[in-house]
């Protein structure tokens, strides 16, 4: 490797650094952070999900996920409901504030991907589509993955 500039660990940690404190800046007016924000919208999307559910689908462990319900619950914008057919287990939905606050951060993560894709130019959508096919190889699972040790990596 001639640079950490060229390891794609740093370039992409580097990139996830800048989008995310872009994104922080566009939420904080309407005080979540942008994994609370992210967890909003997965409980929009889907009805009726587990913590566990969640935090699978986000990515985000099992302790993390609960102080960021257990921040959201406290704001009022999600509940935890019992599941009718097993009470032990606890269904989130959006409370009414709730989905009255995201559609204006939901504008905000819009904004902020238009302001990503132009400063990307006519590369954009390939490289969205090169970052989900990464993000769908680590929800899959290593397996996806080449073995290490078949050449330089970066």
């Amino acid at each position: 490797m001639d640079s950490i500039r060229s390891c794609i660990s740093f370039q992409a940690s580097a990139a996830s650094k800048v989008i995310a404190r872009l994104a922080r800046l566009r939420l904080a007016p309407h005080g979540v952070t942008p994994i609370q924000f992210a967890v909003l919208q997965a409980v929009s999307e889907s009805k009726g999900q587990t913590a566990a559910d969640v935090g699978s689908s986000l990515m985000i462990d099992s302790a993390t996920i609960v102080g960021v319900i257990d921040r959201l619950a406290g704001m009022e914008f999600v509940v935890r409901e019992p599941d009718p057919q097993d009470r032990r287990i606890k269904r989130l939905s959006l409370t009414s504030q709730g989905a009255a606050a995201l559609p204006p951060m939901q504008t905000a993560m819009d904004d902020l991907n238009r302001e990503i894709d132009g400063a990307l130019g006519p590369v954009a959508q390939d490289v969205r589509e090169s970052l989900q096919r990464l993000a769908d190889l680590s929800a899959e699972g290593t397996e996806a993955m080449p073995a290490e040790g078949g050449g330089r990596h970066g």
